[in-house]
C-alpha cells in the first residue's frame, strides 16, 4: 500500500508592496510564497524552526521550482498554499505545491526540487530512511 503524504498547509494575505503595475503579484513573489511556506511549514508540521536547523546534520536545498502562473493574485487578497512530499529520487525530495484562493480556486503550483545536503561535506546525499518518514502518515 502507497503511503499517504502529510499535506501541509499556510495562509498568507498579498502586501501592497508585493504587487507589480496592475495590482497582480509579481512573479518573483509566488517563488518566495512557496519557499517560505515550506519553510514555515516544516517549523510547524515537523519542527524544524530556524534553530533546530542549526542542530540538524544537514542543510535543505531547493535545486529547481517550476511554477504554473493559473489565475491572477490580486492586492490584499487571502491565498493557502498546501504542499506535500510526492516522492524521493537518492538526494530529492518531489514536492507538489498549490496555491489557492479563498474560494479554492487554484491560481498557482509548484514542483520543487528540494536535495538533502550534508552539513559536513556541503555535497548531497540521499534523504535517510527516517527522515523521509516524517512526510508520510504512521502506519500507511
Amino acid at each position: 500500500m502507497a503511503k499517504q503524504p502529510i499535506v501541509y498547509e499556510t495562509t498568507h494575505r498579498v502586501a501592497f508592496s508585493e504587487l507589480d503595475p496592475f495590482q497582480h503579484l509579481s512573479t518573483g513573489n509566488y517563488a518566495r510564497y512557496f519557499t517560505d511556506h515550506r519553510m514555515e511549514a516544516l517549523a510547524k508540521y515537523a519542527g524544524w524552526d530556524l534553530p533546530t536547523l542549526d542542530t540538524l546534520g544537514f542543510m535543505t536545498w531547493i535545486r529547481r521550482m517550476e511554477i504554473s502562473f493559473r489565475r491572477p493574485v490580486n492586492a490584499d487578497q487571502e491565498i493557502t498554499i498546501t504542499s506535500f512530499v510526492r516522492e524521493f529520487h537518492g538526494p530529492d525530495a518531489i514536492i507538489e505545491c498549490t496555491m489557492a484562493d479563498a474560494a479554492g480556486t487554484t491560481v498557482a503550483t509548484c514542483l520543487m526540487i528540494v536535495a538533502h545536503v550534508d552539513a559536513t561535506t556541503r555535497r548531497a546525499t540521499d534523504w535517510p530512511d527516517d527522515l523521509r518518514a516524517i512526510f508520510f502518515e504512521a502506519g500507511h
